[in-house]
């Protein structure tokens, strides 16, 4: 048992150190309809990725749906077709989590968290919908609820984009409340991703764009009620358009930056490294295009990021992975909740 035991930790090591640190190559293609892949999270050995069916388009009829992959193989499995979205409305879904049993919780703009058995497919509306609590000087519509992420407690906190607010939400669902709104997480594309420090003690957020086309990186202490002076700043991103993060157990933080293509590492020492693309694929290489959201392989050691390519004019859209040698760090949510 010790043989071969070993001989497998022995092929793994293997296996990654044919890999450089920051290889990328193409996990999966994403169907061209609905496109524009955004969230993405991996439970119980398979790769769930959430995204707009065809957000914006005036009378679009077509249900959103997410797309699932094994995580060993990644071929594609059955999607997850949504269900209730109100008909002739716009439709998207933006990211999503995972339970420690495998409930999906998914955000519909229009509807809020929906909660997703995939053994059974039963769909029902865990939050939401998210209120007007804030008048943007940069947007004037609805809520844009963006990322969410568990604590330690259960409570799921979820970023408003167009709101500078981060909500909260009770364990097993509930009306969502505002945490903080803070003028710092406004701007043309504001409060975005999410995701808390190792012993859940500080949440992480990131501001997308500004006024001024500034990115930014926030931290806040997780305590009932913060206070504007609990929001600290902890690195700038100007012109990048930091997007969707991820931790790794080295402690590394994992920055998808939408507008310059690439992966930033923030080290625990405050160092900054840069990922670029292209990624690899058997039909040769293929560009990094906003890259949007971060889950992790942790039998591979890489990243998976989604291809968001909302940006540009002839999408691509995938699921790419980068070779970082590294393994998600916990993440945080209460026992079937």
């Amino acid at each position: 048992m010790y043989k071969a035991t070993a001989l497998f930790a022995l092929a793994v090591v293997s296996a990654f150190a044919q890999r450089p640190y920051g290889d990328s190559r193409v996990f999966a293609p994403v169907p061209d309809l609905p496109g524009y892949p955004e969230g993405i999270v991996v439970s119980k050995g398979k790769v769930y990725v959430s995204g707009p069916a065809n957000f914006g388009v005036p009378g679009n009829n077509v249900p959103s749906r997410i797309h699932v992959f094994d995580l060993d193989t990644a071929a594609a499995l059955p999607d997850i077709v949504i269900e209730g979205q109100v008909p002739f409305a716009p439709k998207a879904l933006s990211s999503i989590t995972a339970d420690y049993k495998g409930n999906l919780y998914v955000l519909d703009v229009i509807r809020g968290v929906i909660k997703i058995n995939p053994q059974t497919n039963q769909q029902s509306v865990y939050a939401g919908p998210f209120p007007v609590v804030y008048q943007s000087p940069y947007q004037q519509g609805p809520s844009l609820p963006n990322d969410l992420a568990f604590d330690k407690k259960g409570n799921l906190y979820v970023t408003d984009s167009f709101q500078a607010t981060i909500f909260r939400i009770p364990p097993g669902g509930g009306a969502p409340q505002p945490w903080i709104t803070d003028p710092r997480l406004d701007g043309i594309f504001g409060a975005n991703g999410i995701r808390f420090d190792k012993k859940g003690e500080n949440v992480y957020v990131t501001v997308t764009l500004d006024g001024n086309f500034g990115g930014y990186l926030y931290k806040l202490p997780v305590k009932e009620t913060p206070l504007p002076s609990d929001l600290t700043l902890v690195q700038t991103f100007p012109g990048q358009a930091p997007d969707g993060i991820a931790f790794g157990k080295k402690g590394d933080l994992y920055i998808a930056l939408a507008l310059t293509n690439q992966i930033a590492v923030l080290k625990p020492n405050g160092s900054l490294q840069i990922l670029n693309g292209p990624a690899q694929s058997p039909n040769g290489a293929v560009p990094w295009l906003n890259p949007a959201n971060i889950a992790f392989n942790d039998k591979a050691g890489t990243l998976l990021v989604t291809n968001h390519a909302s940006l540009v004019p002839n999408p691509v859209f995938n699921i790419f992975d980068v070779f970082v040698d590294d393994k998600a760090a916990h993440l945080f949510a209460a026992e079937g909740q």
